[in-house]
């Protein structure tokens, strides 16, 4: 009798992630350009908390495509390289920084770039040219819903900007752009139909709400340019009849309304107004800051030093160029790549691509675009190569942790810095430095709102710690010296606050009645050593006003904010007693 052979044994096995996956279905491209048509009205990622829930939402997205094939797919290529070096570079300048607390919040800020690249890199060849295809819709929405919005009183000052509509960006210029690259994929994507010119109508009519000089010109030349790109001649007419339309609408209302700052201020556009010559002058005065700073100042860095070397009266957090602004927070390297991988995409691009990055990036050189977050994504969107050059490089997550824990840091970071930020817009400045300690500027907020000597000299300490040239900070230990009777710590501090004050006349004069009243004390006190050293120093501001007007660039007289540095006719007489 022959035996029985036992069946074999079953082997163990274990059903991988692959293994579970269709691998006939794919991420589509939906969810991105939902996510770039509706990202502009969280007033255009503008503010740190919502770079966070941005960087967030992408990494979402990639779990998503994990999901789906069990992969992420890497392309390494110039532009994914520009992207994240440009948030390592702002983070490895928390060392140089001018502020190294807010640093890492530029860090955070431009997170979301690389990851924004890697995302749209899952999805296919045959799909990623419409990316942006929501982009026309998105505008004419936000034209149409703001402008109604406007209307209501207590919402007016939300949607506009001295009467220019703003849109959810809040800024007039931004929101131009924005309605003029949907302008650009509405004039290359498929068919002429009647609903394409409704939309055009509303995003055209956008623009000339906004009153954006440089988007109504860039309107212009767009018009002009595709007048001769494209082959439909009745095309090219109906361009054409509708840039007439609307230069004619304006000069109308401006010849009724006399109104030339809002709908018809495009009709003032010249080389000679304010707000050119200012930025003119913002160049001018931070091209020698980059010539020394080759490693940048950090994030916010132009903004809290700008005092120290600017030659006319402005304040403004950018420098309204964005390679100039790249070039003041992070240097030359980052720079450097970022517009060779520019240039490549534009070299690389369809004719919609390269209009649509051409124009993002020329008005990007009057103004701070890029620092609303979802008009960096729709330009790394028009960079992306239309096509994927094979072999690319493919990793499977499968077992490598490596990749799923940068994943998880970077969600963790995003979620701490951007609660912090969150706290500080909601004004809960003491939860915010209580997550965060490095928050300069709910530092900042904090002091102003300290009425004892001493609550304010002790959050003085903190913001010098960050930033030794604060000079709201070094302005509070002045005052706290004073309080004190301490005229020399006084004079110390006053003077490092009036370096980065230098065009602020009534900086000057507090520090004149200071000296006063020191000069008055000592003398009382018969102390005429001191009272000759408070003399001394008040017969020095007028010397210190002398320089400042010396080093005055012309152009600060041929802006709206003239230099007012005479001292008042009292404290000259006061002068001539001592």
């Amino acid at each position: 009798m022959s035996k029985r052979k036992n069946p074999p044994k079953a082997k163990n096995t274990k059903i991988t992630a692959n293994q579970v996956t269709d691998p006939q279905k794919k991420p589509g491209p939906q969810p991105l350009k939902i996510f770039i048509s509706t990202a502009p009205f969280l007033i255009g990622l503008y503010y740190e908390w919502m770079s966070a829930l941005a960087c967030i939402f992408l990494l979402g997205y990639l779990v998503y495509c994990y999901r789906i094939t069990g992969k992420i797919r890497i392309n390494v290529n110039l532009l994914l390289i520009a992207a994240a070096v440009l948030p390592v570079a702002y983070g490895l300048s928390a060392f140089w920084a001018v502020d190294s607390g807010m640093a890492l919040f530029g860090m955070v800020k431009y997170l979301p770039l690389p990851v924004f690249v890697l995302a749209a890199d899952q999805v296919e060849n045959e799909e990623r040219k419409a990316l942006l295809d929501y982009v026309p819709l998105s505008g004419a929405v936000m034209t149409v819903t703001s402008g109604v919005l406007s209307m209501i009183p207590s919402m007016n000052t939300f949607f506009t900007v001295n009467g220019r509509l703003a849109g959810f960006f809040q800024y007039p210029n931004t929101f131009a752009l924005y309605l003029l690259v949907g302008i650009i994929i509405l004039m290359t994507n498929g068919k002429w139909e009647k609903k394409k010119i409704i939309v055009l109508l509303i995003l055209a009519g956008g623009i000339i709400l906004s009153g954006s000089r440089t988007g109504f010109v860039l309107f212009a030349v767009t018009v002009v340019c595709f007048c001769f790109l494209l082959s439909d001649r009745r095309i090219r007419l109906r361009l054409a009849g509708i840039l007439v339309l609307l230069i004619a609408v304006a000069g109308i209302y401006v010849t009724v309304t006399g109104d030339t700052s809002t709908v018809g201020r495009f009709l003032t556009t010249s080389f000679s107004s304010s707000t050119f010559l200012g930025r003119i002058l913002y160049f001018k005065d931070a091209l020698p800051v980059i010539l020394s700073h080759p490693f940048g100042l950090g994030y916010l860095g132009y903004y809290y030093t700008q005092g120290a070397f600017q030659t006319g009266v402005y304040s403004v957090v950018n420098v309204h160029n964005e390679l100039l602004q790249m070039l003041l927070d992070v240097g030359w390297i980052p720079t450097v790549i970022f517009v060779c991988a520019f240039i490549q995409g534009i070299c690389r691009g369809n004719l919609q691509s390269r209009m649509t990055a051409l124009v993002i990036a020329v008005h990007s050189m009057f103004d701070f675009n890029l620092q609303f977050l979802s008009l960096f994504f729709v330009l790394l969107a028009s960079l992306q190569p239309e096509k994927r050059k094979v072999p690319q490089k493919e990793f499977n997550f499968r077992g490598k942790y490596v990749e799923k824990s940068a994943g998880i840091i970077i969600c963790c970071v995003s979620l701490y810095f951007g609660t912090a930020s969150g706290l500080y817009y909601l004004k809960a400045y003491s939860a915010a430095v209580s997550l965060y300690p490095g928050y300069t500027n709910a530092w900042v907020q904090l002091l102003t709102q300290e009425d004892a000597v001493e609550g304010m000299e002790g959050t003085a300490d903190r913001i010098l710690v960050m930033n030794p040239n604060n000079p709201l900070a070094n302005d509070a230990k002045a005052r706290a010296a004073y309080s004190r009777g301490n005229f020399g710590s006084m004079i110390e501090y006053k003077h490092q606050a009036l370096e980065y004050y230098r065009y602020n006349l009534q900086e000057y004069l507090d520090y004149f009645n200071m000296l006063y009243v020191g000069y008055q004390l000592y003398l009382e006190n018969g102390d005429p050593d001191s009272a000759a050293v408070c003399a001394q120093e008040m017969k020095a501001i007028p010397e210190m006003l002398d320089t400042v007007k010396a080093q005055t660039d012309p152009l600060a007289y041929e802006i709206a904010d003239k230099p007012q540095l005479e001292l008042p006719s009292e404290y000259v007489q006061i002068l001539e007693n001592i």
